[in-house]
């Protein structure tokens, strides 16, 4: 609904009955924005469910859950007899001077009466108008034949499959290369075939182009939804949602109301992406779960590298293992090759630049990783030592060369490179460090002979360029890609032999506990890109620390590296066997948001059985010109987390200069 607010316009949403209230002034509803409830009965439960867990507003979880609708001002109607639409509405009518089609934007200008948005729809639903959505682009369509399936591929099929029109989650635990994708489509064609519809979610962008590539050979009707998208682009697959049989899709996706939904695949679960983090906090794996329940449905978790929230589910019966031990193409286990490059100035070593160079002339392909974007983390001054930091933030400054600029990677701040330093004067600016656009620079210098190209978020700006590169490289017409943690999810390049880590230390000493599982579920991914095909993989990895222990994990075996991880978790109480709530307060003026935290605390140190840390700043004490502290509630048991801290923060006020976040289930401790 359009609802009048003050001196302006809302939009409301109508969740159900109300009771009169005694002595309130009434108003009228100005406009209705649809012909029906976007989300049925069981959806709206599955809504409460997830903003009660996550304790989060009831327009905060609304406007979420509804964002795929947001902009229908932009649809675009066109009417082709006028005279009919004159006797349904005169007013509407009015609005189309020609036969060229209009906005809901520019209808809702030219008559600005209540109502004229409900009205269009009506004529919409009676023919009198047409929608006007362009066709959508098709698919690149793989010409890969069908494979056989392995033993252990068809039990994983037929164990999902026995449970179609049941509440079954799954946890499909298999090497990189074993079929896992194989899985999830054959379940899905029989899901299709028996009139049903299937999600699949996956944590990034990228790995749509493959996704669809794979899903547009077997399935007629196939479609993608994710933050990138066009709203023509948008318009058209809601258009279609309901004959759409299979929908890939980050995050988002999981609110599209697919109305024959039988099947939720989430593809690599373990991926920290699925965590939404502006808003209102939730994991789009956990409510995938959720709604398989409500819907009374299968889902399937997918990963080399399960998370530990998965793994003890699954370890604890909660969740069906399902396991995919072998690759497809038999290879030998990949033993990685440890490079010290302690004294080595150079972000290739001799090792590494002979490896690539050997690669080339067996007109095989390398994928090189490297987690930091821009040219260097940092630019120092070598006179005075100084560092450029952002005004906004706890952060230094990373240097993009070829923009010729500053940037911080956490607000967005950006200006010129200085030509001398502004502490001293001194012309003595040096980069510390190495980002991708510095890698790229130095193997076109000294590699000139590869073909290389740059994965990451600076140079794949657009959907279409991701997707323009994924195929070049799958063709051969690139030797060599380089790039960040986008790079390593889920791809399939079978002529990729060779994979190279730049810098393994980095992440694995931040200050979070999941720290050194990230680094193992990345390295793990990372390992798993090459040796797909008929011909051996090779694993290069750089580091300063080659004695560390967590290097060995990378060639462990993975149940065991996922076992020992889950029990020393035990030990510490840490989650999974722990809940933590995380709420932090920011304000421009630190005091505020001190006292704001403050008064936080002495109300919720009350809760019974609950450990809390804090008020502390956090460690990004400064974000966006923001100074943050935060407060960490933990549940050893948990049953008192998060359910009864929704009362008692009811019970706070928090000043309108001051941010609350609450975030349950954190996975961003920064």
């Amino acid at each position: 609904m359009r609802v009048p607010f003050g001196k302006g316009m809302r939009t409301g949403i109508v969740v159900g009955p109300a009771d009169a209230v005694p002595d309130v002034e009434m108003r009228t509803v100005d406009d209705r924005l649809d012909l029906g409830p976007l989300l049925d009965g069981g959806r709206q439960h599955w809504l409460d469910r997830l903003r009660r867990y996550y304790l989060a507003a009831p327009g905060e979880a609304w406007e979420t859950a509804l964002a795929w609708a947001a902009n229908d001002e932009l649809r675009r109607f066109r009417c082709a007899d006028k005279a009919y639409l004159e006797d349904f509405s005169p007013e509407l009518a009015a609005c189309f001077r020609t036969r060229a089609a209009i906005s809901l934007k520019t209808i809702a200008a030219r008559c600005p009466e209540p109502g004229i948005r409900y009205r269009t729809l009506l004529a919409l639903q009676a023919g009198l108008l047409s929608e006007e959505i362009p066709d959508a682009e098709a698919p690149v369509v793989s010409e890969t034949p069908k494979p056989d399936l392995t033993v252990t591929q068809q039990q994983a099929v037929d164990a999902v499959l026995a449970a179609r029109g049941t509440f079954n989650p799954f946890l499909l635990f298999g090497r990189t290369g074993s079929g896992k994708t194989e899985v999830y489509l054959r379940a899905s064609e029989e899901i299709v075939k028996a009139g049903g519809q299937v999600l699949v979610l996956v944590p990034e962008i990228g790995l749509t182009p493959m996704w669809l590539n794979r899903v547009a050979g077997r399935f007629a009707r196939s479609a993608v939804w994710h933050s990138a998208m066009s709203e023509p682009e948008r318009l058209q697959v809601r258009r279609n949602l309901a004959d759409t049989e299979v929908l890939i899709g980050t995050r988002s996706a999981l609110f599209l109301p697919l109305t024959k939904l039988s099947l939720i695949v989430v593809d690599e679960e373990h991926d920290a992406s699925f965590k939404q983090q502006e808003g209102m906090s939730y994991s789009a794996r956990d409510m995938a779960v959720l709604l398989a329940q409500e819907l009374n449905i299968p889902v399937v978790l997918g990963s080399a590298t399960p998370s530990q929230e998965s793994w003890r589910l699954a370890s604890e019966g909660h969740y069906r293992r399902l396991d995919l031990p072998e690759a497809i193409v038999p290879q030998a286990p990949i033993s990685p090759e440890i490079i010290d490059v302690r004294g080595i100035d150079a972000p290739v070593s001799d090792a590494l630049k002979t490896a690539l160079l050997d690669v080339k002339e067996r007109g095989e392909q390398a994928i090189l990783f490297l987690n930091r974007r821009g040219y260097s983390p940092a630019l120092q001054c070598t006179a005075c030592g100084d560092v450029p930091e952002c005004p906004h933030c706890t952060l230094r400054l990373t240097l993009h060369r070829r923009a010729r600029s500053l940037r911080c990677h956490a607000c967005g701040y950006s200006r010129h490179v200085p030509p001398v330093c502004a502490v001293c004067g001194e012309s003595a600016l040096m980069p510390l460090g190495e980002g991708t656009e510095k890698l790229d620079e130095w193997l076109n210098v000294n590699l000139s002979e590869l073909r290389i190209a740059r994965f990451d978020r600076d140079v794949m700006t657009s959907h279409s360029r991701v997707v323009k590169t994924l195929v070049a490289f799958e063709k051969g017409e690139i030797d060599c890609l380089l790039g960040t943690q986008m790079l390593v999810k889920g791809h399939h390049f079978p002529q990729v032999t060779l994979v190279g880590v730049i810098n393994a230390d980095l992440g694995v000493s931040l200050p979070d506990f999941r720290a050194g599982e990230r680094w193992w579920q990345q390295m793990t991914q990372v390992m798993g890109r090459a040796g797909r095909g008929d011909r051996p993989g090779r694993m290069v990895i750089q580091t300063r620390m080659p004695e560390a222990p967590w290097l060995s994990r990378v060639a462990g075996n993975p149940a065991q590296v996922l076992d020992e991880e889950l029990e020393l978790r035990r030990q510490l109480h840490f989650p999974p066997f722990a809940r933590w709530v995380r709420i932090v307060f920011s304000s421009t003026d630190a005091g505020k948001a001190l006292a704001a935290a403050t008064q936080h605390a002495e109300l919720l140190r009350r809760l019974p059985g609950i450990e809390l840390s804090g008020p502390l700043p956090c460690s990004l004490e400064r974000l966006a010109g923001r100074s943050r502290f935060e407060l960490l509630l933990r549940d050893p048991e948990r049953k008192t987390l998060p359910w009864k801290l929704e009362p008692l923060l009811e019970k706070i006020s928090v000043p309108s200069s001051v941010r609350r976040k609450v975030d349950v289930d954190p996975l961003d401790m920064m």
